[in-house]
């Protein structure tokens, strides 16, 4: 860790150029989701998500994606302006200043409320505003022309009244700075600096000075812009000096000396544009930071030096930018920087990584890093192919020596081809395998070559890698496939190797396991484990498809082992060798690898495996089977052209190296090794639309309306850092069965649910395995719809039940009435069909007792039976007539009462007249109305023909008000009614007029005629 702090301040190598990055600055753009590229202000709030206050408004960024909180033009919305400061208000509020328009946003209820600038100055709306929060919740408006104002929150509005500080008359007020040490407040003005000492509520300035501080006395600042004190009290003041210079002035000044520090000419850039520092700011770390337009400093307390982050001619992860408004550090430390070309993030895990760029000056060419060897000595010697080996002590400081001055001839660029490098453990010499079968052997005391050998058994294919077994003797194994080997005790000549095997292809990767195994990785043929003398093969695993010892890829790059039976191959892809079992399981990205082209490999202290991809570095935790990925968020930038050497130094650093890149890390810092974080729930969206989480979380439950079953939850653990780390997880109680793992945009979709209760759950898991302390829940209700409620299915129960006992009733009725109708059928075919049948039968037997003995009697008798059957067939004519269902309507009643009037009135001479009245025919009876209603009919007729003498007969009939009436008028002779004898022809129209509910009146007089008039009530 000594050596990568060390490397921050490596400018320049001799030979070849190791450049390291001070800092990496990773850009948000447009293209992330920004409305635009000139972002002028950055805020954290409690939970950890990030305001940003742009020039098209305010953004809130959770690490992932930013939502935008636009002006819809209604009531409570903010103005459509650009934010140009963010500030807590202390009460889940957020201050915004756009431009001289103040006011407070609600995150909750994304709702928007101006606050009211009053002051008598009329210079104030011609000024630049600048809010400021002190320790104590005081806002403060410092106006340039105008002077200060503070919030009144009883008020609600800035005025100058009952200012907690006081400002030297007359002066305007540029910023504030307050010592939260002393209490004191220092006031920047064009009139100069001045300190408002609350405790003893003193002001003091250089024309009132009464305490005779020094730094009044001595020193004449004006026109001061910013002032800040650092931790270790020195002052940072940033004045305009018109008389000398057109660019604002940077005063570093120690108050106890009383003296200037630092020159501050080291932070120009070499561009010639206009530079103007224009804020200061200082890190958890007590790192200060200065900019503003064209310039961007980083300032370091342990070395007293700067480092001039904008660079006149930007690389890749530099800033580009003219203009940086403002720095801001979040809670994990890592520093935000707004500009007018995006926003751009320096992480805090770059202190733990190291990345250096080789430049081959000499050839001007690329320069492959194959081989890294820290030696006992703790020297750092890197293996090249076409500059040899590069020497660096412990810090990585370059080791002015020439490994090569004393070698010469034409082989000399051949030795310079390093492919591997290996520093034997019983001699200490450091054996280096070259192009065309050459070995160089290294003194590394006495930096020179002590043995150059070209074994014939190599036949001049290039020595790729070196392998040194537990008895000190060395393998080797070269482009051709051969593998040889040097035997400890034997001199160290070019005839003492001997061919072990021939492979027939290329040997990328030799390897010993805890057991002695030499393992073999070839290009073509696979992979081979061997005994310890490397001459017997123990298993064979190839790319050949169908075999459990087959794994994907036939290319064995790197091999790492994970405890005695699981072994790590690389092969492009990365597999898992059980050699108890003989079975691979190979890995990709289906099963979380984040990229491929897997190549080499190593394990930390901790059995985290590190793996080089075409993605850059990733790591890989077996127990946990978790996957993870890093890049220039965590400083990480030269990994993926680190793909052909590794180490592992004393100290646990892992290093990689690769084309004219240097890589290393501190696996412990840069995973970090601490618990997962807490998710929160950022966003709900119904549909398309946004919702304000905020404010249903409140009332701690979700209620949705039965159209709102369609939702999306969205969440994070608002950590910049760490969210390429995590993995989340998420169930809906009542829908998933299980914990889903959540893709990359971290949301949970449902569609078209069930009204009911539910609970949506998600947690996050870090590489170490370790889940979140708290699972993040929230209760959700769907409400159901009006006919989906209990009371609902209540009310149709009632009802079905009710149409089910209507239908029951109906059908009751219907039986009761088809039985009515069948004992009123019966009744009248038994009391007139059988009582006549009876009278006809008894007659029949008298007339035949009489044939012969009287026939004048036998033929009364038959005329009797004629009558009778006459009388019979009519009843029986009436009763069919009446259950017939066609002659329900009036017109066939009516054409039936004509009839049967006319057969019995006529052949008396008797005229008949019938009155209808205007709705009779519309008229429908039912068939016990209409037969009763026609029996009272024909038994007045009948009493007409038969004792009325009559010439003429009136029959009417009317239907008003829902009743019926009939009258049957005639002129005949009459007759006392009191005194008639009331024989059944009377009596039985009296009773049907009662079954009808209605009356029937008989009225007659003597000589003049007789009415009989029914009235009964009907339905229209």
């Amino acid at each position: 860790m000594i050596r990568i702090i060390y490397l921050c301040f490596v400018l320049s190598l001799p030979f070849s150029v190791l450049g390291q990055m001070s800092n990496i600055f990773n850009r948000l753009s447009n293209a992330d989701g920004l409305n635009t590229n000139r972002v002028n202000c950055i805020w954290q709030d409690k939970k950890g998500f990030l305001w940003v206050g742009t020039e098209n408004g305010v953004q809130r960024f959770d690490g992932r994606k930013f939502i935008s909180f636009k002006s819809d033009g209604l009531d409570h919305s903010m103005p459509p302006l650009g934010i140009d400061q963010i500030l807590d208000a202390g009460d889940g509020k957020i201050w915004l200043r756009q431009g001289s328009l103040i006011g407070k946003f609600d995150p909750i209820s994304f709702t928007y409320s101006r606050v009211p600038v009053k002051s008598p100055d009329q210079l104030l709306f011609q000024s630049e505003f600048n809010l400021f929060r002190d320790s104590k919740g005081n806002i403060f408006l410092c106006t340039h022309k105008s002077g200060l104002l503070c919030y009144n929150p009883t008020e609600n509005k800035f005025t100058d009244d009952h200012l907690p500080i006081k400002v030297p008359d007359g002066w305007t007020v540029n910023s504030l700075f307050e010592d939260t040490i002393t209490g004191d407040y220092w006031i920047c003005s064009d009139f100069g600096l001045a300190v408002y000492q609350s405790k003893t509520q003193t002001l003091v300035y250089k024309r009132n000075n009464p305490l005779h501080l020094p730094v009044f006395q001595n020193n004449n600042f004006s026109s001061v812009y910013a002032f800040f004190i650092d931790t270790r009290r020195t002052w940072w003041i940033i004045c305009w000096d018109f008389r000398a210079e057109v660019e604002p002035v940077l005063i570093h000044f120690d108050p106890l000396k009383n003296q200037m520090l630092d020159d501050i000419s080291a932070i120009q850039t070499s561009g010639t544009d206009y530079e103007g520092t224009f804020w200061i700011n200082e890190t958890r770390n007590g790192q200060i930071w200065l900019g503003g337009v064209n310039t961007l400093v980083c300032y370091d307390t342990k070395s007293n030096a700067f480092i001039q982050n904008k660079k006149a001619v930007p690389g890749e992860y530099d800033i580009k930018c003219k203009e940086i408004k403002q720095t801001y550090e979040d809670r994990e430390n890592n520093i935000w920087l707004t500009t007018d070309n995006g926003l751009y993030v320096v992480t805090s895990g770059q202190k733990s990584v190291y990345n250096a760029v080789f430049n081959d000056m000499e050839h001007g060419k690329d320069m492959v890093v194959t081989s890294i060897q820290e030696t006992k000595d703790l020297e750092n010697w890197i293996g090249t192919l076409g500059n040899g080996i590069l020497l660096y002590d412990k810090y990585f400081k370059r080791i002015d020596d020439d490994l090569y001055k004393s070698m010469k001839g034409d082989n000399l660029m051949d030795y310079k081809q390093v492919w591997d490098m290996l520093q034997h453990s019983k001699s200490g010499l450091i054996w280096s395998g070259c192009q065309n079968g050459l070995i160089a052997i290294f003194d590394p005391q006495a930096k020179k070559p002590v043995h150059l050998l070209e074994p014939p058994v190599f036949e001049q294919a290039p020595v790729r890698q070196i392998l040194e077994d537990k008895d000190g003797s060395l393998f080797f194994g070269t482009q051709k496939g051969r593998l040889a080997k040097w035997k400890y005790g034997t001199e160290m000549t070019s005839e003492n190797f001997e061919i072990i095997r021939d492979f027939n292809s290329s040997i990328y990767i030799l390897f010993k396991d805890k057991s002695d195994r030499i393992w073999v990785g070839t290009r073509n043929t696979g992979l081979f484990i061997m005994d310890h003398t490397g001459q017997n093969v123990l298993y064979h695993f190839n790319g050949q498809p169908g075999s459990a010892t087959s794994f994907m890829g036939n290319c064995v790059y790197d091999i790492e082992q994970y405890n005695d039976s699981i072994f790590f191959v690389s092969t492009g892809f990365l597999n898992l060798i059980n050699l108890k079992s003989a079975k691979v399981q190979t890995l990709t990205q289906y099963d979380g690898l984040p990229g491929a082209n897997v190549t080499q490999l190593l394990k930390d202290k901790e059995n985290i495996l590190w793996f080089i991809n075409n993605n850059g570095l990733g790591s890989y935790n077996y127990p946990k089977n978790i996957f993870a990925s890093y890049n220039d968020k965590n400083g990480v930038i030269m990994a993926e052209k680190s793909p052909y050497a590794k180490f592992e130094m004393r100290n646990g650093e892992l290093w990689f190296g690769g084309e004219n890149s240097l890589f290393g890390f501190v696996p412990e810092e840069l995973k970090r090794n601490t618990a997962a974080p807490e998710v929160t729930l950022t966003d709900f969206k119904i549909f398309n639309k946004y919702i304000p989480l905020d404010s249903l979380m409140a009332s701690k439950k979700v209620i949705l309306k039965p159209e709102q079953n369609s939702f999306t939850f969205y969440f994070s653990s608002l950590s910049y850092t760490h969210q390429d780390k995590l993995i989340y997880y998420y169930k809906l109680d009542g829908v998933d069965a299980d914990w889903v793992k959540a893709e990359q945009d971290m949301a949970a979709n449902y569609t078209t649910l069930s009204p009911g209760k539910y609970m949506f759950n998600v947690k996050c898991i870090n590489m170490q395995g370790m889940e979140s302390a708290h699972i993040t829940s929230l209760p959700l209700t769907i409400l159901p719809h009006f006919y989906q409620t209990w009371w609902f299915a209540l009310l149709g129960f009632v009802l079905l039940g009710w149409l089910t006992y209507l239908i029951y009733r109906l059908r009751l009725t219907k039986l009761l009435a088809i039985e009515r109708v069948r004992n009123k059928v019966a009744r009248d075919l038994h009391d007139d069909i059988g009582s006549t049948l009876s009278t006809i039968n008894i007659l029949s037997s008298m007339a035949k007792s009489k044939m012969h003995t009287d026939p004048v009697k036998t033929s009364s008798y038959l005329s009797k039976i004629t009558d009778n059957s006459q009388q019979m067939m009519e009843a029986m004519d009436d009763i069919v007539w009446s259950i017939k269902p066609d002659n329900d309507s009036m017109l066939k009643i009516l054409a039936r009462m004509r009839e049967y009037a006319s057969g019995i009135l006529e052949p008396k001479d008797v005229e008949i007249t019938f009155n209808i009245g205007e709705h009779i025919q519309e008229l429908k009876l039912d068939m016990e109305t209409r037969r009763d209603v026609f029996l009272i009919f024909k038994e007045a007729v009948n009493n007409v023909a038969k004792y009325a003498h009559c010439t003429t007969t009136i029959i009417e009939l009317a239907h008003s008000n829902q009743r019926l009436t009939m009258s049957i008028t005639d002129n005949g002779v009459g007759f006392n009614v009191n005194l008639a004898d009331g024989g059944n022809g009377l009596g039985n129209m009296q009773k049907r007029a009662e079954s009808l509910k209605g009356t029937i009146d008989i009225s007659s007089w003597q000589g003049l005629g007789t009415e009989v008039f029914l009235n009964i009530p009907v339905q229209a």
